[in-house]
């Protein structure tokens, strides 16, 4: 476990290398203590290590954890840290799919393991048609420029309406929100198409 501060000092993220894959899911309150304030990372090399963290972090009792590569080119690691360093977490691209096409590959993950929100789909409900466009764009781990092109609004504009969508559905941050959108959202989310 290392630990790195951003330059303003702001927040901190201890980062769990995959080794200690078993350790952090036997402990994972000593781990998320430790990380306060900021956040936690799981540093990965192998896709099935980081798919099995994902399937086995209680979210709703520990919060999110954020996925760092230890196998990607020098300029994305980078900004994936960034990111992290600003409570920004990422959450791979295999990982979303994994959890948009359940079963996963390691077919471990039973319903009773990932508890589903209740009232996800009033919270859904909530949200607008550009809302609910912009999640479904984040889900996709798209960036805020990525979604201001595709949408034609402005970057300002993607921010503005995730800080609308995190206030309605009560999360925090994207990756909640991407977690959100794949795991407590109505199966025809899914489906809507972005216009």
């Amino acid at each position: 476990m290392s630990q790195a501060s951003n330059a303003e000092g702001s927040g901190k993220i201890v980062v769990v290398d995959q080794i200690m894959m078993e350790d952090l899911l036997a402990r994972p309150s000593d781990y998320v203590r430790s990380s306060m304030p900021g956040c936690l990372a799981f540093a990965y090399r192998k896709e099935d290590a980081a798919r099995f963290v994902f399937e086995r972090w209680d979210r709703s009792r520990y919060g999110s954890i954020g996925f760092l590569p230890m196998n990607v080119a020098p300029d994305a690691w980078r900004a994936i840290l960034r990111l992290l360093m600003h409570e920004e977490l990422y959450l791979p691209g295999f990982v979303a799919n994994c959890v948009a096409s359940k079963p996963c590959a390691t077919g471990a993950t039973t319903a009773r393991e990932t508890p589903k929100s209740p009232a996800a789909g009033p919270l859904l409900s909530k949200l607008t048609r550009r809302e609910k466009q912009v999640l479904q764009l984040v889900s996709e781990g798209k960036s805020n420029k990525a979604i201001a092109a595709q949408l034609g609004i402005t970057e300002h504009t993607v921010k503005l309406h995730m800080h609308n969508v995190s206030g309605k559905i009560g999360v925090s941050n994207r990756t909640a929100a991407a977690h959100f959108f794949f795991e407590a959202a109505a199966q025809d989310a899914h489906r809507t198409s972005v216009d």
